[in-house]
């Protein structure tokens, strides 16, 4: 594999904000945002992913940054309820795994999750 930032693969782990988390999947749920969780390159061992708006991108050469659907990150966590909201945003918080798989333009990779931050209950 390359080491010139480049190639997603030399990935092993990205560390999220677990409020990054909870925002984009109550976002994607609501229906409001179409929010994801990017890890822009150059890539490296340890990455970081950020909440992002899909689609209001800037200009990026190749290659382009990794969408990761907020779901990902979360064990079996049910649809945002219409009511009792801080309950689900804990139990988001309380559901991330320790392992993903992302899925970039030269395959899948699998990588440990790294939680920063404190939960937003």
């Amino acid at each position: 594999m390359t080491s010139d930032g480049t190639d997603p693969r030399v990935i092993d782990s990205v560390a999220v904000t677990t409020a990054d988390v909870v925002a984009a999947v109550e976002a994607r749920d609501r229906n409001r945002r179409a929010a994801v969780l990017r890890i822009t390159p150059p890539f490296s061992g340890r990455m970081r992913a950020r909440l992002h708006v899909a689609g209001a991108e800037a200009g990026y050469d190749d290659p382009e940054p990794i969408h990761v659907e907020p779901r990902t990150f979360v064990c079996d966590v049910p649809p945002f309820p219409g009511s009792g909201p801080s309950a689900w945003r804990s139990l988001v918080a309380d559901s991330l795994r320790e392992e993903i798989e992302i899925h970039t333009e030269r395959g899948a990779v699998s990588v440990r999750v790294l939680q920063l931050g404190e939960s937003p209950h």
